[in-house]
């Protein structure tokens, strides 16, 4: 999974679709990375965000955490899912408290 992710999640009823760019250094299963996505309180703005996971044969699991969060970013987002056969789509839920959402990148 190693390199640049573009990929998008989408908050509970489509209500809103955020695009964010990824990049990934995977080890042996284990991967980290580097997220960058536009704030949705300060459109103008963009955030950063780490990444922490693993991935088992197709399945990937991680949690995306905020850099230096304001009020809203504070608390991690747990994202689990699927790579596809090819190794180019990673599609799956995010989770944050009762509120859940997909992505795909």
């Amino acid at each position: 999974m190693s390199g640049d992710w573009d990929g998008s999640f989408s908050y509970p009823g489509g209500l809103a679709i955020t695009p964010f760019r990824v990049r990934i250094s995977d080890k042996g299963g284990r991967f980290s990375g580097s997220v960058i996505e536009p704030d949705l309180f300060q459109p103008k703005r963009t955030i950063g965000a780490e990444i922490s996971g693993h991935r088992d044969g197709r399945s990937v699991d991680f949690t995306k955490t905020y850099i230096d969060p304001v009020e809203g970013y504070e608390n991690p987002v747990d994202y689990v899912g699927q790579l596809s056969g090819d190794g180019m789509v990673v599609s799956g839920v995010w989770s944050l408290f009762d509120m859940n959402g997909t992505f795909e990148m």
